[in-house]
């Protein structure tokens, strides 16, 4: 067939043609940050701190007792009884005074503090939010997509009746080194690291304490008393506290499923492939071996250019031919490194090979010599 009668053939192939591109979508992605575990590792060896010397304040309990029960005589017993004459039961000739009751004072250690209350919140804050994120991100990052594509397609050129059908199955999954491990320590041990420091915490004095108490909650905004604005290890509790309050998960997670059929540009290449196929068939029945490589190659290029022609009409000469060039250089490239990697393969075989022999020729020599 000369090459119009071949264009007219293609053509009606493309007018004839009836065809259908069904496409299956599966795409799940996971990608966790771990910033999170980060900011906490930082800042519990600051709480720890506070822990270990919590602030206290001194409660004065005062009580009026019959003087055989009063513990001690302050200034402040003193000063009160002068004020409450009605507690003094007689006066000595001696200028003695005998009280039938007095003051009391009992002074006690507190550890209800609003900067201690705030620890305590901040710690019961803190052990939801760490099982929260742990739960969510302790699987490995990963992405799957997967692609179902089913082409079915019939056509008729010149009396001949064509048809195809044809299943791919496309599946791609990239499972992500775990990128929670830092240090030398993957994500788990360092998840069980922090785990055993707040669960720790929870046994310290203030938190046993407080907890006895049922102390309420502090809300925010955290007030900015003198020892929160100041304490290094107060302000990097503040500064974790702010950041749970305003934490966004970075975590990336996309999710798609959907089946279609497609009419686009991929349901073209595949009306193309089908054409190719069929161009590829007559030239194999019509021709010997060696003109129907040639055959099929020509129409392979000439399809190639009509479809680049399709996409860009304005395409020049010079265009094209740096297109193929590029194309050409970087398949002889691509066989190159083959043919010398094939060779080093073989190289070192015979360099091993050589050097056995030699070691029984060696060893050889040396029986026959003795």
């Amino acid at each position: 067939m000369d090459n119009e009668e071949k264009f007219d053939r293609d053509e009606v192939f493309i007018n004839n043609l009836n065809s259908t591109l069904f496409v299956r979508r599966d795409y799940d992605l996971k990608d966790f940050d771990y910033e999170w575990l980060d900011k906490i590792e930082e800042i519990l060896p600051y709480i720890d701190n506070i822990l270990r010397n919590p602030k206290r304040f001194i409660i004065n309990e005062e009580e009026i007792v019959k003087v055989e029960l009063a513990r001690k005589v302050t200034v402040e017993s003193v000063i009160h009884l002068t004020q409450h004459t009605n507690l003094i039961q007689k006066i000595e000739d001696n200028g003695d005074v005998k009280p039938s009751k007095i003051l009391n004072i009992n002074k006690e250690e507190s550890l209800d503090t609003y900067e201690n209350r705030f620890i305590h919140t901040l710690l019961n804050n803190l052990r939801m939010f760490f099982e929260q994120r742990v739960e969510e991100t302790s699987g490995s990052s990963y992405c799957l997509d997967k692609n179902i594509l089913q082409y079915e397609a019939n056509t008729s050129v010149f009396g001949e009746n064509l048809k195809i059908s044809m299943d791919l199955s496309d599946v791609s999954k990239i499972v992500k080194e775990h990128s929670g491990s830092k240090n030398n320590m993957s994500f788990a041990d360092r998840v069980r690291k922090a785990k055993t420091q707040i669960d720790g915490f929870f046994g310290t004095e203030l938190m046993v304490n407080l907890t006895r108490l049922h102390v309420p909650p502090v809300r925010s905004p955290i007030k900015k008393t003198n020892v929160i604005l100041k304490n290094p290890n107060f302000r990097k509790a503040e500064e974790l506290w702010n950041y749970i309050q305003t934490f966004e998960s970075k975590d990336k997670k996309e999710k798609e499923k959907r089946d279609f059929f497609d009419k686009g540009v991929l349901k073209n290449e595949y009306d193309q492939a089908f054409l190719m196929a069929f161009i590829a068939n007559k030239n194999f029945i019509n021709s010997s071996s060696q003109a129907t490589e040639t055959a099929i190659i020509n129409q392979m290029i000439q399809r190639l250019v009509d479809n680049l022609l399709d996409t860009d009409p304005d395409i020049t000469e010079d265009k094209l031919q740096e297109i193929f060039n590029k194309q050409i250089k970087l398949i002889k490239d691509k066989n190159k490194r083959r043919e010398e990697s094939i060779y080093g393969i073989f190289s070192d075989r015979f360099i091993r090979e050589n050097s056995s022999m030699n070691e029984v020729l060696k060893l050889f020599r040396n029986e026959v010599s003795k």
